[in-house]
């Protein structure tokens, strides 16, 4: 349109030239002419778009390396919001500021440019120093939940539609190594007969409830008394009562190794925040809303079994987006810092759909030996599908020639000199490392070469830059207090556990576990003859 418009200008223009050699009007035309063709290119001429604060992670001055024999200035390096959606990948040794200036420091931008955008950081490494630093840059998260601290928020893991709890169940209960297939079906098969009832009879349930319609035989009669009592499908409960049919001894024995996990969920000092019917956090609420919700989940068996089960709800949500498509919806960055311990079997089809639904995945590790307990196929997943690559201060040799193999090589030109009788020389391309492994070990705090995508001029780039990343403000971040401590009330809802348990130190309670124990060494031995 521009070049249409600017073409008739010019036969305006050349139409008034001509006119004027017939008129002497010749100094009129020339001045009549001049304005026009200054006007048009005023209004012809491309203009570029401001830069604003909400473009994306705006990191400040670099020196780009893209060729490191050139080196270029950069006056403003960003990483835009397009490319930050397919995630980050931050490597740095302790100390280097890698939490810091990675992880809170792409938190921090994503009010900037996502300014009605939740998000949640997964903390593996437990350091209550992370979240100080995190409140006192912003404000407090809209949720808590720790496998440790007292202050915690409360979740129910047993929420949530039928076919999506049992999957979560199977993975936390089950797991994908059983000793015998026999029995791992079984266990299966239970779940998908027991969980239907509980979830579809309108009274809040939870992981202890479960527990106790397995274990015991009168509250397996009163669940299906309920179920029939409120309409559930006829099919359904037949279903379920062929299982409670059986003898109590066979039960126990076929599901002792899922009762056996089960207890870990429902017991101990940090079971009531698990088993709350109506529960603080919600994590369909929080991505539908755009919340904030912080996971302070030092690593230990436990921890890593709650961070399943929460992953396997943000998976749902995923899902939910994914299928309903993106278009509207704001971006729900999911922030993973010393993740290596946390990865499971599950973990590479839930990034997939995070990614698809507008959740990024960012990660921060402190080494290859971290990155390699992920595994290797997972390994290279994160190469190929996250853009962003930070690599702060780092010591060891497999670490160093990872990185080098993340931020590609370059071709430089070289002449060699023939020393035969005809002499001459030839000039030939040789491929060189962008970054001096020395280089990486004698970064200061903070000082990264990131490796990213740019658009100009309509082509793609792979920038290298070298730069200093700006650290959030955390002026005083020490003073800032941990949630208060305090006890998670269960609830109204079925109540089977203080029902048919008392509490966990019955001897009901214990009497169970002890024919659960008897039942687990019988079933051992089966398998061991």
């Amino acid at each position: 349109m521009k070049q249409i418009l600017m073409m008739m200008v010019s036969v305006l223009i050349l139409d008034l030239v001509i006119a004027a050699s017939f008129f002497d009007l010749s100094w009129r035309v020339s001045g009549l002419s001049l304005f026009i063709f200054t006007v048009s290119f005023i209004l012809l001429k491309p203009r570029k778009r401001k830069a604003t604060e909400t473009e994306g992670w705006i990191l400040g001055e670099a020196q780009e390396l893209t060729d490191p024999n050139h080196p270029v200035y950069v006056k403003k390096a960003v990483i835009c919001q397009k490319v930050l959606n397919f995630g980050v990948l931050g490597i740095g040794a302790q100390g280097t500021g890698k939490t810091e200036s990675v992880i809170l420091g792409q938190l921090k931008a994503v009010k900037g440019y996502s300014p009605n955008s939740g998000f949640t950081l997964f903390d593996g490494k437990g350091d209550i120093d992370t979240y100080k630093k995190f409140v006192a840059m912003e404000e407090r998260p809209d949720f808590f939940f720790s496998s440790e601290l007292p202050g915690s928020d409360s979740i129910n893991i047993l929420s949530g539609q039928v076919s999506d709890v049992i999957d979560r169940l199977t993975t936390l209960l089950i797991g994908e190594t059983s000793t015998t297939s026999f029995y791992a079906d079984d266990q299966r098969a239970v779940l998908s007969r027991i969980v239907p009832l509980l979830l579809n009879i309108g009274i809040p349930v939870n992981l202890r409830d479960l527990y106790v319609v397995l274990t015991v035989d009168e509250a397996g009669e009163e669940l299906l008394k309920i179920s029939r009592r409120r309409g559930l499908d006829a099919s359904v409960i037949q279903f379920a009562e062929t299982w409670f049919n059986q003898a109590t001894k066979t039960r126990l024995k076929n599901i002792s190794g899922l009762l056996n996990r089960l207890m870990i969920f429902i017991t101990g000092p940090n079971s009531d925040r698990l088993n709350c019917y109506a529960p603080d956090i919600s994590i369909h609420e929080i991505v539908e809303t755009g919340q904030t919700f912080y996971a302070h989940l030092p690593l230990t068996e436990f921890s890593k079994d709650v961070a399943v089960a929460i992953i396997s709800m943000f998976e749902v949500e995923a899902r939910k987006r994914q299928l309903a498509g993106n278009e509207g919806v704001y971006v729900f960055p999911l922030f993973f810092d010393d993740w290596s311990g946390f990865f499971h079997a599950g973990f590479a089809p839930f990034s997939a759909r995070c990614r698809s639904a507008a959740m990024p995945l960012s990660f921060g590790f402190q080494s290859k030996a971290h990155l390699d307990a992920v595994s290797h196929t997972y390994l290279d997943a994160l190469d190929d599908t996250i853009t962003t690559k930070i690599i702060m201060r780092i010591q060891g040799s497999g670490t160093a020639n990872y990185v080098r193999k993340l931020l590609c090589e370059y071709e430089t030109p070289e002449i060699s000199q023939s020393d035969s009788i005809i002499k001459g020389e030839t000039m030939f391309m040789t491929k060189q490392d962008r970054i001096d492994p020395r280089a990486l070990r004698e970064l200061n705090p903070g000082e990264a070469f990131v490796s990213t995508l740019v658009e100009e001029g309509g082509k793609t780039k792979n920038p290298l830059w070298r730069v200093q990343l700006t650290r959030p403000d955390f002026t005083g971040w020490e003073k800032i207090s941990l949630p208060s401590a305090r006890e998670h009330e269960e609830g109204e809802g079925l109540n089977f556990w203080k029902k048919y348990m008392g509490n966990e130190d019955s001897k009901i309670l214990q009497g169970l576990i002890a024919e659960i124990t008897e039942a687990q060494a019988e079933t051992q031995r089966e398998v061991t003859c």
